[in-house]
């Protein structure tokens, strides 16, 4: 048996974590335990080894109560992961879900941010029709605001 020092110990052991997947909001499968587990100080801004955060993985599993929560909980919902540089946005888009688009949107996602193709939100979302609407409600809002002032 080895006897390791705290010193040792915790390299160890930090090492070990970043090679973890997932972390504990990855695995949350309501808005409850999304809560619970950042009132215990989980990180919701925490990424995997790809850059998906929880809201990433959220808004593939078409998950739009864990989503809110994420989002009331302060999600960065224009974070991109390490690959494609995708955001959340963009994969709600590209997956055509229109509710879970709205959250992201009212939140402060960027229409216009570009992924590693230059690809943005609207580009993504050309394959659906209620998608599109959606994101041209929200340019035709911001407009209309930088016309007022």
């Amino acid at each position: 048996m080895i006897k390791l020092g705290k010193k040792e110990k915790s390299l160890l052991e930090s090492s070990f974590k970043k090679k973890e997947t997932k972390r504990e909001l990855h695995y949350a499968v309501d808005a409850k335990t999304v809560r619970l587990l950042v009132k215990k100080g989980a990180n919701v801004n925490a990424k995997d080894v790809e850059g998906y955060t929880a809201l990433h993985l959220a808004v593939t599993e078409k998950r739009l109560e864990i989503v809110r929560e994420l989002i009331k909980s302060g999600a960065e919902v224009n974070a991109e992961e390490y690959g494609n540089k995708c955001t959340p946005l963009h994969l709600a888009c590209m997956i055509g879900e229109k509710e879970i688009v709205k959250e992201l949107v009212k939140a402060g996602g960027e229409i216009e941010q570009a992924d590693k193709f230059g690809m943005t939100a609207m580009d993504y979302a050309k394959n659906s029709k209620e998608v599109t609407e959606v994101l041209k409600k929200e340019i035709d809002r911001i407009e209309k605001l930088f016309m007022k002032g």
